[in-house]
């Protein structure tokens, strides 16, 4: 996949994601956008838990889950 060059370092980044991800408002492209959503929102937490200085066994008792 090539980002096409509009001119002299301006590029078209919309057509390159439409070729990545899918169209706008495409099936495809709502399931990209929903499994970015999801791995932007476990980041957080990933960084949250970290950020307690807590492990995942120590987070999942507190909270009375599962690992």
């Amino acid at each position: 996949m090539e980002i096409k060059e509009i001119s002299k370092d301006i590029y078209d980044l919309d057509a390159w994601l439409d070729d990545a991800l899918g169209k706008e408002g495409t099936p495809e492209r709502e399931r990209n956008r929903e499994k970015a959503w999801e791995e932007y929102n476990a980041q957080i937490l990933l960084d949250a838990r970290k950020n307690a200085r807590l492990t995942q066994s120590e987070l999942a008792k507190r909270i009375g889950a599962d690992k």
